[in-house]
C-alpha cells in the first residue's frame, strides 16, 4: 500500500468518523434516576440537553445526589448501546 493509499484512507476514516457524529448528535437519550424524580437527556455527542428534577427533591441533597447519579448512568449506558448499534450498522 502506498503512502498515497494510506492518506486516501485515512481521510475515508475522517469522512466516516464526521458522518457518524453527525448521526449520533440528532439522537437523544434520556436516564431517569430509579425513584423517577430526577432525569436528564443527553445526545449522542454526550452534550446535556436537559435536566429534570423533581419537587420530591428539593428539599434532599442526598437523594437529589444519588438520583442525579443513577440517572446520568443510565443515559451514558443507554448511550453506549446507542453507540455500538449505530457504528455496527454505519460498518456495513
Amino acid at each position: 500500500m502506498s503512502f498515497l493509499d494510506k492518506l486516501k484512507d485515512m481521510n475515508e476514516m475522517r469522512k466516516n468518523a464526521k458522518e457518524l457524529q453527525s448521526v449520533l448528535g440528532k439522537e437523544t437519550i434520556v436516564g431517569t434516576s430509579n425513584n423517577g424524580f430526577f432525569s436528564v437527556t443527553i445526545d449522542g455527542n454526550q452534550n446535556v440537553l436537559s435536566v429534570t428534577i423533581g419537587d420530591q427533591l428539593t428539599g434532599d441533597k442526598f437523594q437529589l445526589e444519588k438520583s442525579a447519579k443513577e440517572a446520568f448512568a443510565k443515559a451514558l449506558d443507554g448511550l453506549k448501546k446507542l453507540m455500538v448499534s449505530k457504528f455496527s450498522s454505519f460498518m456495513k
